[in-house]
């Protein structure tokens, strides 16, 4: 009996993690990737639209890099000032792989006109529609919510309808990471945030508190250059690796490390992550395919539009202080409507089985050794 997918929507802005959320996505067999969408955020919209083709097709089988497209979507947010983190990411996004199809090479540009006229918001509606009867999409957002905020504005009913949930990376109970309170991804939007939030649809969300426990470590490192089974009967692994383990057995691997590595060092200098970079965006689709790996509660989560200091702060009500106001939630805990405006309405992802998530990644390198276009080069 085939195994049961769960059809997926990918919106994102890469960046070095979510470079790693479509290589889980496109390699965890649980996992149907319909789609990839991208918005501003770790670098402009231009570049992540260029960065979410070249994982593509570095990654991806050639019947995923025919059958899944990439879409741009929004370049802004809803009212702020847009922002990119340049910092930590290099200016174009992935800065620092080795690698990776330039974004002028020919089947990039390829990949993209096959895209041109079409808008990432509509893109994630038709791939909504045209599930079969029964089946519904979740919508994993990696970036800023701003495409998740006018997909669920615009086709409110669809989403009802043809969304199971939308799971995102973002927020942060207590500390942020680019203001004191506030995490990336929602303060470049967090009106977007406040719209997906409240939309009636179940929203779960990995913020800091527990991507910050997912840290690629040496030995992950180690493990990636060199996998367990040392795959021997893999052709293109390189005379390098055979000599010395501490070579990448593959290109694809030498990617995959010369991009954790490029993270962790910046992660080193800007937040004295010294033991490794924390990998946040993976652990939207480890969750989508093995949400036993997890564990979490529903909260009432609000997001600060206004605050001088705290703009974009995702304050969860823990004790539930607003209890008297969640009508719909109290009507009704398993209906949709509780999932919105006066519902607890996101599940927050509270602890994770850190040595289970990198089997899940290093399973996910070896199937893409084994279709990887960068191990075909001569």
């Amino acid at each position: 009996m085939a195994q049961k997918q769960t059809p997926v929507w990918l919106d994102c802005d890469p960046g070095h993690d979510d470079a790693v959320a479509i290589l889980m996505a496109l390699h965890l067999p649980e996992i149907d990737l319909k789609g990839i969408s991208t918005v501003h955020g770790n670098a402009s919209q231009q570049n992540t639209t260029h960065n979410a083709a070249r994982c593509l097709l570095a990654f991806g089988s050639q019947e995923q890099v025919r059958r899944i497209p990439v879409v741009a979507g929004a370049d802004k947010p809803l009212i702020r000032v847009v922002r990119h983190d340049d910092e930590i990411h290099g200016e174009d996004g992935l800065g620092g792989v080795e690698g990776l199809p330039d974004k002028t090479d020919a089947a990039v540009v390829a990949k993209l006109q096959e895209t041109k006229a079409q808008t990432a918001v509509l893109a994630i509606a038709e791939a909504a529609r045209a599930l079969p009867d029964g089946e519904q999409l979740a919508l994993v957002a990696t970036g800023s919510l701003t495409n998740a905020a006018l997909f669920v504005s615009l086709f409110p009913d669809l989403v009802r309808d043809k969304v199971s949930q939308i799971v995102i990376m973002g927020g942060a109970e207590g500390r942020g990471n680019r203001s004191p309170t506030a995490e990336f991804n929602i303060l470049c939007d967090p009106h977007a945030a406040s719209i997906v939030f409240d939309a009636e649809v179940p929203v779960v969300m990995a913020p800091l508190n527990i991507t910050h426990t997912a840290i690629f470590q040496t030995h992950d490192n180690a493990a990636l250059l060199t996998p367990g089974s040392a795959l021997a009967s893999l052709a293109e692994t390189t005379p390098e690796a055979r000599a010395s383990p501490a070579k990448a057995h593959t290109p694809l691997r030498h990617t995959l490390s010369t991009l954790l590595n490029f993270f962790a060092a910046t992660y080193a200098s800007v937040f004295s992550f010294h033991d490794g970079p924390p990998v946040h965006d993976p652990l939207c689709i480890a969750y989508l395919s093995h949400p036993h790996l997890f564990r979490g509660e529903r909260y009432r989560v609000d997001v600060e539009l206004e605050g001088k200091y705290t703009a974009g702060t995702t304050v969860v009500d823990l004790w539930e202080y607003r209890k008297d106001e969640l009508v719909d939630y109290k009507e009704d805990p398993e209906s949709r409507k509780s999932w919105g405006r006066l519902g607890k309405n996101v599940f927050v992802l509270e602890q994770l089985d850190v040595p289970a998530f990198w089997q899940l990644f290093q399973q996910t390198v070896d199937a893409a050794d084994k279709v990887s276009i960068l191990n075909k080069k001569t």
